[in-house]
């Protein structure tokens, strides 16, 4: 009897797996793609503080090979936008509402005493906001997380209590990459990591993308033969300060960064034209004007030309390592028949960093920042300014402001037995619309403003899949208009026009004065270089108005005696 009840249960899951299929095949169409008869694995891969160009198939020098072998059986998106800092993408990856409604209006570490208390700024991932993790739990998926979670501390905001089965997490924004060195502790050691909600201590042996690559591997193993598929988050760290690598990754890069800023930035446009990664006629951002806060490389001394290329290598590494690490992953799953039947969709968090380290974890007299023992563990050094606008190249500034540089990130996807590359996709898409892609995926219904029996923030992107699948050639309406704020620099834009404010600042304080609103034809000008304003007045007062009612929908917070 036992037997024969555990058939007709088999039965009835392939059943109605094939039906699922079967619906999503209808509602998004079939061109190129041809969708599986099994509900698929959905793989997401986030990295930390990645630029624009720092992929090989978008531009860059980094070694980057399985990203590019992805690509080579998927598809680039190239417009493809993010929130300008970590924890408010996150939040709006897996809620598929805006960062203001879903509890990140802006990072709990940078919260103003004027926004707290107010709906949305509660610093962590709230109530009314949904999971994906625990909508595709809830429709039979296995959820597993790895990685950064940085939406809260406590248990009640825990990724268990937001739908993932098994999980192995950092909890806050940033730590260390190596496991911490007995008797000589930093302040970047000084991180709270759980497993499945306990509390975990690294081991001495510990790298992070290597560590968080293996629980991942282990978490979908364990599950394996029980036929259901899979909701894998992996959320790397890499290459978020402090930079850190193994040393024989640093080594793949000495010397390769001596020529300085200008010199690496200038190979990254002229690869992109060569690949299509933007026109050949494209006009890219100006950068940073010289300052002593910013100087150029002439200006260096041949130490500091040194320790600031030693810098860019230790970054390399790190960027090759997390791409070894992705091709652990996409290995396995191929070795075990798994890889055919899986989506994957790879994205940086932000723009890349030009924060100071220090500011965030001081020195102390366990750190050592020796040139030698730069990369190494116990070192506290961050990218900085000019280097994370090469790493942005060819867009404007990095992390932290909605200029192009902070907003546009490397994005890749591969549909289920898609085996061989498509054109790249230049349609304008954001983070918010991988949500609703995950669900049309699984065949789960999108639960719109009511989940158990309590009203939540529905989701507010589209879902990808007509675009990836050939169904359409086009995503958002014309007329569909994209809002952000981000301490107080924001953005409103439709699929052509930008209007822009961005006040540059020192620290994590938010602006505090008027916009300063300026104008770009996204279509034409995507470095943001010409301000086209004053010719163009009423699309700019078109577009006024749709800031201040992206600004009451959501509910941007800004500072007192700021109207808009």
């Amino acid at each position: 009897m036992n037997d024969r009840m555990t058939v007709c249960r088999r039965t009835l899951r392939v059943a109605v797996r094939s039906v699922l299929a079967a619906c999503i095949t209808a509602s998004i169409g079939v061109s190129a793609w041809a969708a599986p008869a099994q509900r698929p694995n959905i793989l997401m891969i986030l990295a930390d503080d990645l630029g624009y160009s720092d992929v090989g198939a978008f531009g860059g020098e980094i070694r980057t090979p399985n990203l590019d072998a992805l690509i080579a059986s998927g598809r680039i998106l190239t417009n493809f936008h993010v929130a300008p800092s970590c924890s408010p993408t996150r939040a709006m990856l897996l809620s598929g509402a805006d960062h203001h409604l879903s509890g990140l209006g802006t990072m709990a570490e940078t919260l103003q005493i004027y926004q707290v208390g107010q709906p949305g700024y509660e610093g962590y991932l709230n109530e009314r906001s949904l999971s994906i993790a625990s909508l595709l739990r809830d429709g039979g998926y296995h959820t597993y997380m790895v990685g950064k979670w940085h939406l809260g501390l406590t248990p009640g905001q825990s990724p268990q209590a937001r739908g993932f089965e098994s999980s192995f997490v950092l909890l806050q924004g940033g730590a260390a990459h190596f496991g911490p060195t007995p008797g000589k502790i930093t302040s970047a050691d000084r991180a709270s990591y759980r497993e499945n909600g306990n509390i975990v201590r690294l081991p001495e042996t510990f790298y992070s993308s290597t560590g968080y690559t293996d629980k991942l591997i282990g978490y979908i193993e364990r599950n394996r033969a029980d036929g259901k598929p899979f909701f894998a988050y992996a959320a790397y760290t890499a290459p978020h300060w402090p930079l850190q690598a193994p040393d024989e990754t640093i080594d793949h890069y000495r010397g390769r960064y001596d020529a300085g800023y200008d010199a690496i930035r200038d190979e990254r446009i002229a690869r992109q034209k060569a690949l299509g990664i933007v026109p050949r006629d494209f006009k890219p951002a100006a950068q940073l004007p010289v300052s002593p806060a910013n100087p150029a490389w002439e200006q260096l001394t041949p130490d500091q030309r040194k320790t600031e290329a030693r810098k860019m290598e230790v970054y390399a590494a790190m960027v090759e390592s997390l791409d070894a690490n992705i091709g652990r992953l996409i290995d396995y799953l191929k070795r075990t028949g798994q890889y055919d039947n899986t989506f994957v969709f790879f994205a940086s968090d932000n723009g890349p960093s030009g924060e100071r380290v220090d500011v965030f974890y001081p020195d102390g007299p366990d750190n050592d920042n020796s040139y030698a023992n730069m990369g190494r563990r116990r070192s506290n050094i961050a990218l900085g300014t000019r280097w994370a606008e090469v790493s942005a190249t060819p867009f404007r500034l990095f992390k932290g402001y909605p200029a192009e540089g902070g907003v546009s990130v490397p994005a890749i996807v591969r549909l289920p037995r898609q085996s061989v590359g498509q054109t790249q996709a230049n349609q304008l898409a954001s983070v918010l619309d991988l949500a609703p892609t995950f669900l049309q995926l699984a065949g789960v219904k999108n639960p719109g403003s009511r989940y158990r029996g309590e009203a939540v923030n529905p989701m507010t992107g589209s879902s990808l899949l007509p675009l990836l699948t050939g169904s359409t050639t086009t995503h958002l309406p014309d007329d569909a208009l994209v809002g952000e704020e981000f301490a107080g620099n924001r953005y409103i834009r439709d699929n052509r026009w930008k209007l822009l404010s961005v006040h540059m600042k020192q620290g994590p304080q938010p602006v505090a004065g008027p916009p300063d609103w300026k104008l770009y034809d996204m279509s034409a000008d995507r470095g943001e270089t010409q301000d086209v304003a004053a010719g163009n007045p009423d699309i700019v007062n078109r577009l006024k108005r749709g800031w201040r009612e992206y600004m009451a929908r959501v509910g941007v917070v800004l500072a007192p005696g700021v109207n808009e």
